[in-house]
């Protein structure tokens, strides 16, 4: 029975590892081809380099930087689309002013908020307002859409066996509405944490990866580049599976 229990799982990891090898060495034979370790080192030097860095203090300390930035990006950006969207599900006129900007908030490039943003504030501070302003839309959105796909019917008959305002925002908004927002919350992520770590890249601040970046840029050090570039996608992919086993417990709880 656990042989059974556990073939997928070692399905799914051997599948993942096939995927992740075979990039790999299609790294390595375009490094091979390529033969300039300036344009593209290999994955050996890349891994190499990682090595160097990995047992460096500044090295973590820098993460943990980049890290608290996205948290607090991100934190703020979630808790704005929560308030915000309950305003407009509320309030006619609070969605006539808030849904449009929110929409052009959406649709700015990032850059032009990181540029703007240094004439207003430090450049500690601007990785945290590009976070904020690109996880914000997203949640918004998700959550507004879902308040207003509920059926009508279904308030109507919260409303006829008086479940209350409390008892209708537990037992028939909140159902409704946390698979959307799990899914933004996802989906956000990602989008934060690059948005910080490019507002890093522009505005150099202290204990940043996007530093660390513009750094191995100036200094032509690919190989520093490109191990910088995979503790991100490391990290991203962690907090993301993180994100992911919260809202799988989060759902679990509730439905229990």
């Amino acid at each position: 029975m656990s042989v059974k229990m556990k073939s997928p799982r070692a399905a799914d990891f051997l599948r993942r590892a096939g995927v992740l090898l075979f990039y790999i060495a299609l790294w390595a034979l375009a490094a091979w081809r390529v033969n300039q370790p300036l344009l593209l080192p290999s994955p050996l030097s890349v891994m190499t380099r990682l090595a160097e860095l990995l047992p460096q203090g500044m090295f973590w300390k820098t993460l943990l930087g980049t890290l608290l930035r996205t948290v607090e990006a991100y934190a703020l950006g979630i808790a704005a689309a929560v308030v915000l969207g309950a305003l407009c599900c509320r309030f006619a006129l609070a969605d006539a002013l808030i849904s449009p900007a929110l929409s052009a908030v959406r649709a700015t490039p990032v850059t032009s908020f990181i540029v703007l943003a240094l004439v207003w504030l430090s450049a500690a501070r601007v990785p945290v307002l590009t976070g904020f302003l690109m996880t914000l839309p997203v949640v918004f959105s998700a959550l507004t859409q879902a308040v207003r796909a509920i059926d009508p019917r279904i308030m109507e008959m919260a409303r006829l066996y008086r479940f209350g305002r409390w008892g209708t925002l537990r037992h028939v908004i909140l159902p409704s509405v946390l698979p959307a927002f799990a899914g933004s919350c996802l989906a956000s992520i990602g989008l934060c944490w690059k948005a910080v770590v490019a507002a890093e890249v522009i505005g150099v601040p202290k204990m940043a990866v996007g530093s660390r970046l513009y750094e191995a840029k100036i200094y032509l050090e690919t190989d520093s580049l490109l191990a910088w570039t995979l503790m991100i996608v490391l990290l991203s992919v962690l907090l993301e599976n993180l994100l992911r086993r919260i809202a799988a417990g989060v759902s679990e709880v509730h439905h229990d």
